[in-house]
């Protein structure tokens, strides 16, 4: 009973929260209510480190929405709650195995555990001798035949169907009832244990070590021979790329970059290239480094060339984010220089796990989950920020000539930021952009005014305070 009744009582909290609102401190409330009702109910499963680490990720997300606002924070408190509650259930999993899994536990996990056998169950709760199946059977049958012969039986009466009729029953909100039910099924599910063992024990076991196994005299011939010629492939990349890395070098230093289309293509095409360039390189690493080759004593020499190699790319790399860093500083703030500078930082990450797949003999299954998991973490820490506002922020003040129509084009979250700018520098907006701008800002500060308090951002108590002094 203390189960049922912890359960209802969250759930008319998440329909409080949730009903005809937007989304704002509600869903950081929601989380903190998720994570006690799992402690309350699941009080096993917070000894374990991953869980508290995938705890305190997908609060500081759900902070991240009220703090920030931004689609990006919102996409990520789903995604960390997904986690969150494939972590209930599975531990030392793969990131993307906890999402496969916090999917399964969110949709069907009360549904599972019912229909999992009793001896296979671990039970949660003390066993109760209610039956809560006939206790539900018995209130859906009492309520819903009355009602559906009721109906019937109107259709037969004149004088009985004005007597339904005259039955009042608009106090009763269909919309709030449903979205309490969702709220009861949602913290039912990831409180009842629910996983996809197959899937979860079979990555849990999987090996992410190369493992040596004896070297006949008939594969040592081949062994040299794969050798070989991944030194002569690695070297003449090798070659290649300190040739290339000169020219770059020089390019960069003797050019002045005075046009954003020259930048530009120097730096989105350079990027695309590099990525492409890095992965084929990868993958070759890959087929070279798949088996005893590992184990092959005269493989000192491959090992030193892809080491080399992964250096070289790395300062490859540096130099692609030196061009992207003159291009923001001459031409400012956008998402896809952005994107490319999150794109730079995963090659170097990718080159970083390769180095580490090589020197400690791990096979690709290894690479695969480390790299999903710096993938997800710096997805994490890039929705901390409102990249509309940081955008519009150091495009204004550090930028001689910001690009302004494309700072209207962005969400309106940044227009107190543009609208005091447009006041400052009015010379710059034609009429009609100025009305514009005027518009969108007073929208957007109708909107923070209309805010109720489960919808409430950081942004517009920060407005209220403003106001409150003035």
């Amino acid at each position: 009973m203390k189960r049922q009744l912890t359960l209802w009582i969250s759930a008319l909290g998440f329909s409080t929260l949730f009903y005809e609102q937007d989304l704002g401190i509600n869903l950081f409330i929601f989380a903190i209510i998720a994570v006690v009702v799992v402690a309350i109910m699941r009080t096993e499963v917070f000894k374990r480190k991953d869980m508290c680490i995938a705890t305190f990720i997908y609060l500081l997300t759900s902070l991240f929405v009220f703090t920030n606002h931004s689609a990006l924070a919102v996409f990520m408190s789903f995604i960390t709650y997904i986690v969150f509650a494939g972590t209930i259930s599975g531990s030392k999993n793969a990131i993307y195995v906890q999402g496969i899994n916090g999917i399964y536990q969110s949709v069907v996990g009360a549904l599972h555990y019912h229909m999992t056998p009793k001896k296979e169950r671990k039970e949660i709760t003390p066993k109760k001798k209610r039956d809560y199946g006939f206790i539900m059977l018995t209130v859906v049958l009492v309520v819903g035949l009355p009602i559906i012969f009721a109906t019937l039986y109107s259709n037969i009466n004149p004088i009985f169907e004005k007597w339904i009729a005259a039955i009042d029953l608009s106090f009763i909100n269909l919309s709030w009832v449903i979205i309490t039910v969702m709220g009861y099924l949602l913290l039912n599910n990831i409180t009842s244990p629910a996983s996809l063992d197959l899937l979860i024990d079979a990555d849990k076991n999987a090996p992410q070590n190369l493992i040596s196994t004896p070297i006949s005299e008939t594969q040592e011939p081949l062994l040299h021979k794969e050798q070989l010629l991944g030194s002569l492939v690695i070297g003449v990349l090798n070659t290649l790329i300190i040739f290339f890395l000169i020219v770059d070098i020089w390019y960069v230093t003797n050019n002045s970059f005075q046009h954003a289309s020259e930048l530009s293509k120097t730096v989105h095409e350079g990027v695309n290239a590099l990525i492409a360039s890095i992965m084929i390189a990868i993958t070759l690493i890959l087929i070279f480094f798949r088996g005893n080759l590992n184990f092959y004593k005269k493989s000192r020499r491959l090992r030193i060339l892809t080491y080399v190699w992964i250096i070289l790319n790395c300062v490859l790399v540096i130099i692609t984010a030196y061009k992207n860093y003159i291009y923001i500083t001459d031409f400012g703030l956008t998402y896809k220089r952005i994107g490319v500078g999150i794109y730079l930082s995963l090659c170097i990450a990718g080159l970083v796990t390769t180095y580490l797949k090589v020197a400690y003999r791990k096979n690709v299954l290894y690479l695969v989950r480390l790299n999903a998991r710096i993938v997800f973490i710096v997805i994490v820490m890039m929705s901390s920020f409102s990249w509309n506002r940081e955008i519009a922020r150091y495009n204004l003040s550090h930028v001689k000539r910001p690009d302004l129509m494309y700072l209207e084009s962005m969400r309106s979250n940044h227009m107190d930021l543009l609208y005091a700018f447009a006041k400052a520098h009015p010379e710059k907006f034609p009429p009609t952009r100025m009305e514009a701008i005027i518009y969108n800002y007073n929208n957007y500060i109708k909107k923070l005014q209309n805010q109720t308090w489960q919808s409430k951002t950081l942004q517009g108590m920060k407005y209220e305070k403003k106001s409150s002094k003035n």
